[in-house]
């Protein structure tokens, strides 16, 4: 296989050892567990043995972070208590042989006027860019030392003028690097796509399922997008790829459907 394919942890499979049964049965080479499960969480997991776990195996892991992570934030406690709890991934990482650190860039909130949403980050830009800028200096300069990267998931954001302005500065760091969700990518009209083709060099995974105009997580091959072209995409650039419908059952059918594209 020329990339890497993998699943995501399940809400269905709380225990790690019943993922890994999961994806040998599945013969994928990684699992994504999801820091938003607490079952998933470094404190729940020794991390040395859950390295030798998944290297007796022969299976990779990386790592999401909480959704409400928020590295932008106005307010210092909160933004330290995020930067604080990617201290502990990083480290928890470091020593469990996590391969990737996916992670969202929150655009904050709005405020709902008569005519319009206004985004509180977009009002206070310079501040909201700076604090992304530190935030992530910080964690990446961890990240570098912990042999882990750090890659940025859009989640139907980046198309706000704010936070691609933020992304488009962001790359000028060191070891920044982008998660391509193509699934959201099409949620967001493809809009996306834009910038993240304008900085592909920094894309290093992809969260792979299909969007059918309602919904996205959906099998490849069952919606509007071009599965193959993605996987294409993943092979030239030798990508890790995430398999990411979120059942056991829909999980084994996707894997199915992706492998009849290769």
């Amino acid at each position: 296989m020329p990339f890497a394919l993998g699943m995501p942890a399940l809400i269905e499979i709380p225990r790690l050892h019943d993922l890994i049964d999961l994806c040998q049965e599945l013969e994928l080479s990684f699992i994504e567990l999801n820091m938003n499960m607490p079952d998933n969480c470094p404190e729940m997991l020794n991390p040395l043995e859950v390295r030798d776990i998944t290297r007796s195996a022969g299976i990779e892991l990386t790592l999401h972070s909480p959704d409400e992570l928020d590295l932008g934030s106005l307010h210092p406690t909160v933004r330290e208590g995020h930067i604080g709890r990617m201290r502990e991934a990083l480290s928890w990482s470091a020593q469990a042989g996590v391969k990737v650190l996916n992670m969202h860039l929150s655009p904050g909130i709005y405020f709902t006027l008569p005519d319009r949403r206004v985004w509180i980050y977009e009002q206070y830009v310079d501040a909201f860019t700076s604090n992304l800028w530190s935030s992530y200096q910080e964690l990446l300069s961890i990240a570098r030392a912990s042999c882990v990267d750090i890659c940025t998931e859009n989640v139907t954001n980046f198309c706000l003028p704010f936070v691609a302005q933020a992304i488009d500065e962001l790359c000028c760091l060191d070891g920044f690097h982008l998660t391509w969700d193509i699934g959201h990518d099409a949620r967001s009209g493809f809009k996306e796509r834009e910038i993240l083709l304008r900085h592909e060099p920094r894309i290093r995974h992809m969260h792979l399922h299909d969007y059918n105009g309602q919904s996205d997580h959906q099998v490849p091959g069952t919606g509007m997008l071009d599965i193959e072209g993605m996987l294409d995409f993943a092979r030239r650039r030798d990508i890790r790829v995430l398999v990411e419908t979120k059942t056991p059952d829909s999980l084994r059918e996707s894997v199915r459907a992706v492998r009849k594209m290769l």
